[in-house]
């Protein structure tokens, strides 16, 4: 009789990825339309040296805004294609991709910090590039914990996805929290270098955002 309370208590903490999904889909919409809100011009500059060269002089904001719309978008493209794997979710995916979503969430500050400060250099630039870089490592890190709890618990995955593939996935997303990480160092040197970095790291996901094509079925160490 317990055992049988015991299965029954664990089914109906799962459901389906339904709502999440479109939940997600929200809050990434939202989030990727507050980024141009970022992008803004200095009248005082446009009234000293006019409307052409005050466009050209925030060159760091459309940088910014375009790495961090690729970024929200290539999130966008990979949280399908991680979804489109999972057959139901519990509750500690669901908490992960609710903390996935802050980070998504949170990503136009760090963006109008960068936008504002990098081109003025020292300090406050490199503050400004390493906080998106955090925001950065922290998000990474979720996909990471998401693929960890799938490769521990491959029931939540719809066949023929299993664990060693969850496991593949993880080491993938390895990938950008590390780069990501080493960025934010860099950041503190070069700050633009560590704002290509990061484009580079959304081209990087937008290349593999379809994940491994084909599930392992080998057996993957931790």
């Amino acid at each position: 009789m317990r055992a049988r309370w015991l299965f029954v208590v664990s089914t109906t903490q799962l459901r389906s990825t339904g709502r999440t999904e479109a939940f997600s889909d929200g809050v990434m919409a939202i989030a990727i339309t507050l980024l141009i809100l970022n992008v803004r011009i200095d009248s005082s500059y446009v009234a000293a040296h006019g409307l052409l060269r005050a466009l050209g002089h925030e060159w760091p904001a459309y940088l910014a805004y375009l790495t961090a719309f690729i970024t929200i978008a290539i999130m966008w493209l990979n949280h399908h294609a991680l979804f489109d794997k999972v057959a139901r979710i519990d509750k500690p995916l669901a908490w992960t991709n609710l903390v996935l979503l802050l980070t998504v969430s949170v990503l136009p500050f760090p963006t109008a910090v960068v936008a504002d400060y990098v081109q003025a250099g020292g300090i406050n630039a490199k503050v400004a590039v390493s906080a998106y870089g955090l925001v950065s490592v922290v998000n990474g890190g979720c996909w990471m914990a998401a693929w960890h709890h799938l490769s521990r618990n491959p029931q939540l995955l719809r066949a023929p996805f299993d664990g060693p593939y969850a496991l593949l996935e993880r080491r993938r997303t390895a990938v950008g929290v590390t780069t990501y990480a080493i960025a934010t160092a860099i950041a503190w040197l070069v700050p633009v270098v560590a704002l290509l970095l990061y484009l580079a790291m959304a081209v990087f996901y937008a290349a593999t955002s379809a994940g491994s094509q084909t599930p392992s079925y080998e057996a993957v160490a931790d």
